[in-house]
C-alpha cells in the first residue's frame, strides 16, 4: 500500500487552515459593517428626529376619557372643574404619530397611532389634567401610565405598558401583558383588581378590613400588615403570572 505523500498532507492542511481563517476574516468583516450600520442609524435616528408640542382644551361636561396611546407615556391628573387639557410631545423622524381627539355623550376619546412606516422612531407623550372624579379608561401599549390623585374609576388594559396609580378611588382595574403595577392608595377603595402576566404587582393600603388575595404562578406573593376579611366589602386582587404579587399596608 503506497504511502500518502507528507507534502500534500501538508498542502490540504494548509488549505483547510486558510479557509477557516478566511471564514472568520469574513465573519469579522461582517460583524463589523452591521455595527458601524447600527451605530450610524443611531446618530441619524438622534440627528434628525423632530419633536413638536401640542395642547387642546375642552370644556363643559365630561365624566370619562378614553385614551388610547401606542407608544409613549400618558400622565392623568387633577384640574379645575368642567375643563379638560389635553398636552402632548410628538417625537417621529419621517411621520409623526396621529392624534385625534373627539367627545361624545359626555366622553372625550383621544388616540395616538403611529403610522406603519413610522416605526424607526414614533412616539406621543401625553399630560392630560381633569376633574378628580372623572372616569379614567386609559392605556399605553408601550409604555408608563400615570394616574395621579383621579377619585374616579381606573381602567387600563396595556400590553408591555407599566401602570402607577396613587390617590382615592374607589375602583381600579388594570391588566397587562408584561409590564408592572403599582397601586397606592390614600383611602379604603371598594375594589382593585390588578393583574400582570410577567410584571410585578403591588398594592399599597390604608389599614382597614379588605377581603384579600395574592396570587403568583411562579413568583412570591404575600400580603404584609393586613388580614383578609370575608365579610368586608372591600375587596383587593393582585396577581402576576412570571414574578411577584404583593399587597400591604402602607401610610
Amino acid at each position: 500500500m503506497p504511502h500518502a505523500d507528507p507534502s500534500a498532507r501538508r498542502d490540504r492542511h494548509a488549505s483547510r487552515t486558510l479557509a477557516v481563517v478566511r471564514k472568520w476574516r469574513f465573519l469579522l468583516w461582517l460583524a463589523g459593517a452591521l455595527l458601524v450600520v447600527f451605530i450610524l442609524g443611531a446618530l441619524m435616528i438622534v440627528a434628525f428626529t423632530r419633536t413638536t408640542h401640542e395642547s387642546r382644551s375642552f370644556s363643559g361636561k365630561i365624566t370619562k376619557i378614553v385614551v388610547v396611546s401606542e407608544r409613549g407615556t400618558v400622565t392623568v391628573q387633577p384640574g379645575p372643574a368642567n375643563q379638560v387639557t389635553v398636552q402632548y410631545q410628538r417625537k417621529f423622524v419621517f411621520t409623526g404619530p396621529v392624534v385625534d381627539s373627539s367627545v361624545s355623550a359626555g366622553v372625550l376619546t383621544v388616540t395616538a397611532k403611529c403610522p406603519f412606516m413610522a416605526f424607526i422612531s414614533c412616539s406621543a407623550d401625553f399630560e392630560i389634567t381633569v376633574p378628580s372624579a372623572t372616569a379614567v379608561n386609559a392605556t399605553a401599549q408601550r409604555g408608563l401610565l400615570t394616574v395621579d390623585g383621579i377619585t374616579g374609576s381606573v381602567y387600563s388594559n396595556s400590553e408591555s405598558g407599566d401602570f402607577l396609580y396613587q390617590g382615592a378611588s374607589q375602583s381600579v382595574t388594570a391588566y397587562s401583558l408584561n409590564g408592572n403595577i403599582t397601586a397606592r392608595f390614600t383611602q379604603p377603595p371598594h375594589f382593585v383588581h390588578a393583574r400582570s402576566e410577567t410584571g410585578r404587582v403591588l398594592v399599597v393600603l390604608p389599614k382597614s378590613a379588605y377581603q384579600l388575595t395574592a396570587q403568583s404562578g411562579i413568583g412570591t406573593h404575600e400580603v404584609i400588615g393586613l388580614s383578609s376579611v370575608a365579610s368586608s366589602p372591600h375587596t383587593v386582587y393582585a396577581s402576576s403570572g412570571d414574578s411577584d404579587a404583593r399587597i400591604q399596608v402602607g401610610g
